[in-house]
């Protein structure tokens, strides 16, 4: 079992994860689940296709594009291995990443408004990152408490660095 961390090109973030068996993946979010089964190439260069829960599906890619059944476009980004413990279930690892905090841009910390041991309400801001004088306010995703801040005031981030953890 794998566990994915998926960035879109529109800046929103998914986790995934992901198990193989034969031909077969199962593909697990925090929402849905998928059971894959890749059946050959499709009729056009670049298209396979797939049987996604029991229906056949035609998937063309390009540049970084994936076209399904003519219909639904999505760009990935980036995708990044998150590490997993054994034994531990697909909604244990996925319920554990849920409280962190992810820096939706790249810039430079310019002000962090919690400290570690803080409870905080979903919604409520906890730190600001700015990029090209214009300053982003970060908000909790979720309420909990600030377990750790994994960035200092003045550190420079990557879209899709974790910011901080709340549990």
């Amino acid at each position: 079992m794998k566990l994915f961390r998926v960035y879109s090109e529109t800046g929103d973030t998914y986790l995934m994860a992901m198990d193989s068996k034969d031909n077969k993946d199962t593909i697990k979010t925090e929402a849905n689940e998928f059971n894959i089964e890749y059946i050959g190439k499709g009729t056009r260069e670049n298209e396979y296709l797939f049987k996604i829960n029991g229906e056949i599906h035609k998937v063309f890619i390009d540049n970084g594009y994936l076209l399904i059944d003519n219909n639904s476009v999505f760009k990935l980004e980036r995708l990044a291995e998150l590490p997993t413990q054994e034994g531990e279930s697909v909604e244990e690892m996925i319920k554990g990443k849920e409280g962190e905090v992810i820096s939706p841009l790249q810039g430079r910390i310019v002000m962090i408004r919690v400290k570690e041991g803080d409870a905080v309400n979903k919604g409520q801001p906890l730190l600001s990152v700015e990029a090209m004088k214009s300053e982003t306010i970060i908000s909790a995703p979720i309420a909990g408490i600030v377990e750790k801040i994994m960035v200092k005031q003045g550190q420079g981030v990557k879209k899709g660095d974790v910011l901080l953890i709340i549990k």
